[in-house]
């Protein structure tokens, strides 16, 4: 249903903009790891680590990034954009980088391009300050973001801190002294549990695993926020919490 919902208001924003019979083309190209991060000091960004990769499109000169594990390639008009399934995250990556591409023309204020070099450490430090305003006793992170994590255990103590993440060389690790829990939805609900406060990676929208999010979110009426520009035309048009200090 989320992807339904979001998928007609993408389509009846184009629609309205008059973007459909533009026949405007959209480019999309895999970004290698130093054009999508640069070279940060910490080395253990996913991106750096060759897991994920940033897709670019590119709809008239505005560029929208998003992250994944099913990268691919596209050129046509953004009508054919509609075409595709959101049933897979080949699908999802492409819809949405393009989104953020579209939203980005339209609306310029927004940032849909990944920083660059140390900037996600500078993010990191923002987001944890910003979080700590909103008083949270425990926090909970789906998808593990290195910078965030070690930001978060300085400022509330590690056993105050749980994460999760889908990538098999950080099952059962131990990060910045947190145990990583596995990312399906038995350790999304013991994070909710757990948590007053949720911040998760805003490439659950490509993996599909943000409805589940959104839905432990209601459930234990615990707040959520998203993180990465991935998630940043998604977030503008359903309404959701994200937050992003460095992206442009």
């Amino acid at each position: 249903m989320f992807y339904k919902q979001l998928h007609e208001k993408f389509f009846q924003l184009a629609e309205n903009k008059s973007l459909l019979d533009n026949e405007i083309t959209i480019k999309t190209r895999i970004l290698k790891p130093a054009e999508a991060i640069g070279n940060p000091d910490r080395k253990d960004f996913p991106l750096l680590k060759g897991k994920e990769v940033l897709m670019e499109a590119l709809f008239m000169k505005a560029k929208g990034h998003a992250y994944t594990d099913a990268p691919s390639e596209f050129s046509g008009p953004l009508r054919k954009i509609f075409d595709f399934q959101l049933d897979d995250s080949r699908g999802k990556a492409l819809f949405i980088a393009s989104l953020n591409a579209v939203m980005r023309h339209l609306y310029p204020d927004m940032a849909t391009v990944h920083c660059k070099d140390n900037e996600p450490e500078e993010c990191a430090e923002k987001m944890a300050e910003f979080i700590k305003t909103l008083k949270p006793n425990t926090f909970g992170l789906i998808g593990l973001q290195p910078a965030i994590l070690d930001s978060m255990v300085k400022r509330l103590g590690a056993k105050n801190v749980s994460c999760i993440d889908r990538d098999e060389d950080n099952r059962g690790k131990i990060k910045y002294n947190v145990p990583i829990g596995w990312g399906d939805n038995e350790g999304m609900e013991k994070v909710f549990k757990k948590s007053d406060l949720v911040l998760a990676t805003g490439s659950s929208a490509v993996n599909g695993s943000l409805v589940d999010i959104l839905r432990f979110s209601k459930n234990y009426n615990k707040p959520i926020y998203f993180f990465g520009v991935t998630i940043a035309g998604i977030a503008r048009l359903m309404e959701l919490k994200s937050l992003c200090f460095k992206a442009t």
